[in-house]
């Protein structure tokens, strides 16, 4: 699929042999494409090198310091690390402040900085013997850095900061003198569901001018939701033995999913808006993945009895788990293969190839997963191969009755 500004000089090319433009007009509007085009990304080589090298930088203070920790003295450590973590952050406003044509690279400045101000709080409670408390550094840390992400419009800050709350988050569960206490796997797994419908709700209410901010949002979301929603899958294995099953409270997981629902509904008037009608259908699937979602924290922690075992065949064995996990387990398999034919419908419409080509990754992986989860043997096989195959060819039968439906639509639109 040819990109925007190929296809802009195309129809200029014929608009131009049509007299429609004239060539310096033409030239003009192909070369504003053209840059639009190569500022489109939020990746670069030289964005990714920056990243690269303002994590190494990082890392290598840290480690320059730590073998030298007898030899500096504290207010040497404390002074030193104010003058780093300043200079950063000075250069970098003042390539902008000046108009220097080095943006991407003062990102990366203020990225470091960033990134710095977490090994200043490690530096600080090293120095003073402060007791550690990882959810308490995760919390002064997303505060201290939300502001610059919001006055700065960092892309780099804005993954920082939400890598940050959801570090966070976790600690602040693992924290076991708070009320907010939670073990098991399943409710630090709603922590990431949760966060990921947030930031899916949040990213579609920001301006267009926020482009960037948006896009490391949204890629945030999609990998917490196709995490979050791939694990459910394995609801059934992970939710058995004592180890295992959810303990403590349920306000933090439970309160996550809550305010990843309010997320979505703050901003589901603004989810696909290149292909509205597209919009009601994901808003469903996210209303079905939290109700999943509910129903395993729940039988998790026992509120919902667990059901009667059933025997699940797999590789050549036999294995009994509840009914419950089971049921969530399949809606879990469902919701995956819905998730990757709606990203593939709406790329598709959109003319956006990187949501096709996640859709068909998507499908292609949860299908190799299903079979190497339920393989069993020879005849268990078979008979998983033949509902396969018919679940398959009625899916082509149904997608293409869709396409064509599509297709009528748009057409009777134009």
């Amino acid at each position: 699929m040819a990109s925007f500004a190929q296809q802009l000089e195309q129809l200029l090319r014929a608009a131009r042999a049509q007299g429609l433009v004239d060539s310096g007009v033409a030239e003009q509007l192909t070369a504003l494409a053209t840059e639009r085009e190569r500022e489109r990304g939020w990746l670069s080589l030289g964005g990714v090198l920056g990243r690269l090298g303002a994590a190494v930088t990082m890392l290598g203070v840290m480690l320059l310091i730590a073998a030298n920790w007898r030899h500096i003295g504290a207010g040497v450590k404390i002074v030193g690390f104010v003058l780093l973590l300043g200079g950063t952050h000075g250069a970098g406003l003042w390539i902008e402040w000046t108009g220097r044509p080095y943006r991407r690279f003062a990102e990366t400045l203020h990225f470091l900085g960033a990134g710095l101000f977490v090994g200043g709080l490690a530096l600080v409670g090293q120095i003073y013997h402060l007791p550690a408390n990882p959810a308490r550094a995760m919390l002064v840390w997303l505060v201290a850095i939300v502001p610059l992400a919001v006055l700065l419009r960092s892309p780099a800050i804005s993954g920082l900061g939400i890598l940050a709350a959801w570090l966070w988050l976790h600690f602040a569960g693992a924290d076991s003198d708070s009320p907010l206490h939670i073990r098991g796997f399943t409710s630090y797994l709603m922590l990431s569901i949760g966060m990921g419908l947030a930031l899916l709700g949040v990213q579609s209410t920001l301006g267009r001018d926020e482009r960037r901010i948006r896009l490391v949002m949204r890629s945030a979301a999609q990998l917490m939701l196709f995490y979050g929603v791939y694990m459910l899958g394995f609801f059934r294995r992970f939710s058995e033995g004592e180890a295992a099953v959810s303990t403590g409270s349920i306000a933090l997981p439970l309160g996550a999913l809550v305010l990843g629902s309010a997320g979505v509904v703050l901003g589901w008037t603004r989810l696909a808006p290149l292909v509205p009608w597209l919009r009601a259908r994901v808003s469903l699937l996210l209303l079905v993945l939290v109700a999943t979602c509910v129903a395993a924290l729940l039988i998790d922690l026992d509120v919902i009895p667990r059901g009667p075992p059933v025997r699940i065949f797999e590789f050549g064995t036999s294995a009994r788990f509840a009914v419950g996990t089971v049921i969530v387990s399949a809606a879990a398999w469902v919701l995956w293969f819905l998730f990757a034919l709606w990203l593939v419908v709406y790329g598709a419409l959109s003319r956006q190839r990187d949501f096709v080509n996640t859709g068909v990754l998507a499908f292609g992986l949860g299908i190799v997963t299903r079979f190497i989860d339920l393989i069993g043997g020879l005849a268990d096989t078979g008979t998983l191969f033949v509902l396969g195959g018919v679940v398959l060819l009625g899916t082509a039968w149904g997608m293409e009755r869709w396409r064509r439906a599509v297709v009528a639509r748009i057409e009777a639109a134009t």
